[in-house]
């Protein structure tokens, strides 16, 4: 790796610290995605949520929020692979390139919003795969916050369920009466 513009980090007694091509510290770009707001991580041993974190950073910086989004996980694994050490340099051509990619077929992980039921889905245990196609299904922005996405999950929840079935729309309260049928 060598010249050109290039991230760059290291680890030091703060904590991991990761810069820009421009010599600023890397955001975390929390608001693209929450998987670790105590920071970064990188290497085979790293924690699974901060590497991802990294990931998250790196791609969104670079590129997009949506291509952060999409392929977040599939970049943290080439991270986890090709960054060692107490310090690292990742030019950005091997961010942007697909240099990183192993074709992995994202649409058949990723469920349709058709696909999935928001009263059958736990919030907590759901992945993020399942958390997009609700929002899409149900209008809702994914680029909020976790506790604002989930806040609006949980109220699409309960507007479903309180929703009438097809059965409770058709019953009408008679008190098992059947009227007759009207004759002419």
């Amino acid at each position: 790796m060598t010249g050109g513009r290039a991230y760059r980090g290291e680890r030091c007694m703060g904590g991991q610290l990761v810069y820009t091509p421009d010599g600023d510290l890397l955001d975390k770009h929390l608001h693209v995605l929450r998987r670790a707001p105590g920071g970064f991580d990188w290497g085979p041993e790293a924690d699974e949520a901060r590497v991802d974190q990294l990931a998250i950073a790196l791609l969104a910086d670079s590129s997009t929020k949506n291509i952060a989004l999409d392929h977040y996980k599939e970049f943290a694994e080439y991270l986890r692979k090709e960054l060692e050490g107490e310090e690292w340099r990742l030019p950005s051509s091997d961010i942007s390139a697909d240099t990183w990619s192993q074709d992995i077929d994202v649409a058949d992980e990723t469920p349709s919003p058709e696909d999935v039921d928001i009263t059958a889905v736990d919030l907590d245990e759901m992945t993020f795969a399942v958390e997009r196609a609700l929002c899409e299904k149900h209008d809702i922005n994914i680029h909020q916050s976790v506790d604002d996405r989930r806040e609006a999950l949980e109220d699409a929840r309960q507007e479903v369920r309180s929703e009438p079935t097809n059965s409770e729309d058709s019953a009408t309260d008679t008190g098992g009466f059947e009227f007759p049928a009207a004759s002419q």
